[in-house]
């Protein structure tokens, strides 16, 4: 029963999820040791991010034929 191994596929909601936390967790440790974090970065920043990590989603859960 030793096959060629079947290809897996990364799960987008799993790789988002994780994306989204450590850019949490980055943000948290900079706010603890760095000092406050500018509103007009955060502004700039959030929405750029998360388009982005959208885009990076829609292309990985996209049907590979």
């Amino acid at each position: 029963m030793s096959g060629t191994p079947r290809p897996t596929r990364t799960d987008p909601v799993a790789l988002i999820a994780g994306i989204l936390m450590l850019l949490l967790a980055s943000g948290v440790l900079w706010m603890a040791f760095g000092g406050p974090l500018d509103p007009i970065v955060l502004k700039l920043a959030a929405p750029f991010s998360l388009v982005l990590i959208g885009i990076l989603g829609l292309l990985l859960s996209r049907k590979k034929t």
